[in-house]
This record gives structure tokens, C-alpha cells and sequence, in this order.
């Protein structure tokens, strides 16, 4: 065999490998969690599926109820539109965590209440302020 076809019969089977391995970890991924589908609150109240969720929306004012015995442990009602989620959450809030927030939750919908086990925040727009006026750049502040 020539060492030409050495070579392309070696980057031929390196490259289906590789294909196949991607594949395989696309379809079963080792964890669960890894692979969430994204989905509107309508699309929730709507489903009788269990299976795990990610869902974004704003937090309703006034909705937010910490509870007496677990500080970790808070209920909101997350709004997107018209539709209106019951949320349980456990664990550490992010800092801008507060009534009117953007936020995106990820957990089960179980007896009509969504059970997070991961809560974001979305950015705040005060932190964006300034890199959406690019005529407020002070770029004189910069020492070389």
C-alpha cells in the first residue's frame, strides 16, 4: 500500500471517529442537566410533561414570599406576558434577585407549581448604561 493512502485512510478513520464521538455525546449526555429545552410559561401551564425545563420571565411585584423557617428558601410568581407561574425555589438568590426582575428559572413543573433548583438574573439595563453611548467613552483615562 502506497503511503499516500496510508495517510488518507488514517485521517478518514480519525475524522468518523470523531463524528460518531460527537454524536454519541450529543444524544446521551452524562448529565442530565446538561440539556435543557427552553420554554415560554404558556407552553408550561399548557403541558402534562415531567421532564426538565428552563423558563424566563419577570418576576410579578409583590410576589415574592420568603419562607419563616428556611431563609433559603423563597416563592415568587414568575410573569411572562399574560401567563402567570408559581415558582418554589431553594438555595443561594442572586444579589438582583427583586420584585421585577428578569429572570430565568430551570426545574419540574409538579402540581402546578414549578420546583427551580437554578435561579438567574438578567443584567441589569444600569450596567449597560454606558457601553450603548459610545460618545461617553473617556478613553483619556487610559495610562499607557
Amino acid at each position: 500500500m502506497a503511503p499516500k493512502n496510508k495517510i488518507v485512510i488514517t485521517v478518514t478513520g480519525f475524522t468518523l471517529v470523531a463524528l460518531f464521538w460527537i454524536y454519541w455525546v450529543s444524544v446521551n449526555p452524562i448529565d442530565e442537566r446538561a440539556m435543557v429545552k427552553f420554554i415560554s410559561v404558556q407552553e408550561i401551564l399548557q403541558t402534562e410533561d415531567n421532564e426538565r425545563v428552563r423558563i424566563g420571565g419577570v418576576v410579578a411585584d409583590g410576589s415574592i414570599t420568603l419562607s419563616s423557617t428556611n431563609k433559603l428558601e423563597v416563592a415568587f410568581t414568575l410573569k411572562e406576558g399574560d401567563s402567570f407561574l408559581p415558582v418554589e425555589f431553594i438555595g443561594t438568590r442572586p444579589d438582583l434577585f427583586k420584585n421585577g426582575a428578569e429572570v430565568i428559572v430551570e426545574g419540574l413543573y409538579q402540581e402546578g407549581s414549578f420546583h427551580a433548583d437554578i435561579l438567574q438574573t438578567k443584567c441589569a439595563s444600569r450596567y449597560e448604561g454606558d457601553l450603548r453611548d459610545a460618545s461617553s467613552y473617556n478613553l483619556n483615562e487610559i495610562e499607557i
